[in-house]
């Protein structure tokens, strides 16, 4: 078996030379540029090199003067396949020592034929041929003599070969763009499905981060208005307890010096006419004029404690009786407006809109001086409407409402609780010299036990 070496720096080229050169006997070695070239050479010392002219790093002209200083390898043959088709440099080749020369783009058969006439023909020295031509004047042929038949059937043979694998690679890079055109498309596809779902995601990130911004601060109002709302309770609370421990000294006082006095007096009266018994119709006299003072005072006080005739008679007819004896202490004229005339109201309902006719009328006598004094009650379908209104001096609401908040008294929080505990909702309007207006509205009556 002989050993050819391709040296060439285009590897199409050189698959051509190994298929042209497709035969049993050959071993094809390679080399991709002239110094791998001369490499190969004197490490395995090829039967034939094919060298091409023009190649990077070293050039063929230069591989062979290499080589034919060399006594190892100055009897290698040498085709060489370049594309240096002038006549001068043929001439230059086989000064060098090239002993065979090929144009590009050669014929595979002829390469064929070439390796074929230099290892049939006796060698000579390649300088003296060279010189031989140039005397005479002969142009160095680049085909040799016509091949036999079975000679370009194998040459057609090996041109189907390079002409199918040709058409593979390009089957292949056809199917290999198609490939990667696909996987372009795809990745264009993805890029921009991960585009848009970024986009919702920071979208629905804004949102939920407003939605988030939003609650919070709903929860930070309502976490301060419900400390406000447990701050007003405890104040509440407290003003609830001092006004139970005034009412407790009220009622203690009333008791102590009306009726203790009262009783006491009628004691005394007793013992007297028991001593002495002439006296005693003027001591009876006098003792059932204490009775009735006592009687009266003992009203009074269960009145203030709860009106009577609020559970007997009903909200118009307190009204009407607690106006009339309040009107007389505070000076004032009162003036009430009922509609329907006697309305249908529970307990709950009466008590609310009594307790805060009494809590009003008691800040006008107090504090308003008001000449005259306006309730109207009203009640429809939906709702109980309680509107008291003065003519008085007036006051600043909100200054008012800060001060009951701080606990400086309880009227107003406590007319305020009771009508949120009934379901019901208040309007205070009052201004320095402008009276005062209270507006009340309620649920209508519910049926009660």
């Amino acid at each position: 078996m002989k050993t050819i070496l391709i040296a060439d720096d285009d590897a199409n080229l050189r698959m051509l030379a190994r298929l042209t050169l497709n035969d049993p006997e050959y071993q094809i070695i390679e080399a991709e540029d002239g110094r791998e070239a001369l490499e190969l050479t004197r490490s395995r010392h090829p039967d034939l090199l094919i060298l091409d002219w023009m190649m990077p790093d070293m050039n063929g002209i230069e591989v062979t003067h290499a080589l034919q200083s060399d006594p190892r390898t100055s009897h290698i043959p040498i085709i060489m396949l370049t594309a240096k088709a002038r006549l001068e440099d043929q001439q230059r080749g086989r000064a060098a020592g090239v002993q065979s020369y090929l144009v590009k783009p050669f014929s595979p058969l002829a390469l064929r034929e070439q390796i074929k006439h230099l290892w049939t023909t006796p060698s000579q020295d390649p300088t003296d041929a060279a010189i031989t031509q140039s005397r005479a004047g002969d142009t160095p042929l680049p085909f040799p003599p016509a091949p036999d038949h079975a000679q370009t059937m194998l040459f057609a043979h090996d041109l189907v070969l390079v002409i199918d694998a040709e058409r593979q690679k390009a089957a292949a890079l056809a199917e290999t763009n198609l490939a990667l055109q696909a996987e372009i498309e795809e990745r264009k596809r993805i890029e921009n499905t991960l585009r848009q779902t970024q986009a919702e995601l920071e979208h629905r990130v804004a949102e939920r981060t407003a939605a988030l911004s939003l609650a919070n601060g709903q929860l930070t109002q309502e976490i301060a208005a419900r400390r406000q709302a447990e701050e007003g309770l405890h104040t509440l609370s407290r003003q609830v307890l001092d006004a139970q421990e005034s009412e407790r000294r009220r009622l203690a006082r009333e008791l102590h010096d009306e009726i203790g006095q009262a009783l006491t007096a009628i004691k005394f009266n007793l013992h007297a006419a028991q001593r002495q018994p002439e006296t005693f119709k003027t001591r009876f006299e006098d003792s059932l004029g204490i009775v009735d003072y006592t009687l009266q005072q003992v009203r009074n006080l269960s009145f203030d404690l709860r009106p009577a005739m609020l559970d007997e008679l009903g909200l118009v007819a307190a009204v009407n009786w607690y106006m009339g004896r309040q009107s007389e202490r505070g000076g004032f004229t009162a003036h009430l407006t009922v509609d329907p005339p006697s309305p249908t109201l529970g307990p709950t309902i009466a008590t609310t809109c009594f307790r805060v006719v009494q809590e009003a009328v008691t800040n006008v006598i107090r504090h308003a001086h008001a000449k005259d004094v306006w309730i109207d009650l009203q009640q429809t379908a939906t709702t109980v409407a309680l509107t008291l209104r003065d003519n008085g001096k007036g006051f600043d609401v909100p200054a008012a409402q800060e001060r009951a908040a701080l606990g400086a008294s309880m009227g107003l929080p406590g007319m305020h609780e009771r009508i949120r505990l009934a379901g019901g909702q208040i309007q205070i309007t009052s201004a320095p010299g402008q009276g005062t207006t209270i507006h009340v509205d309620l649920p209508p009556p519910k049926e009660e036990a």
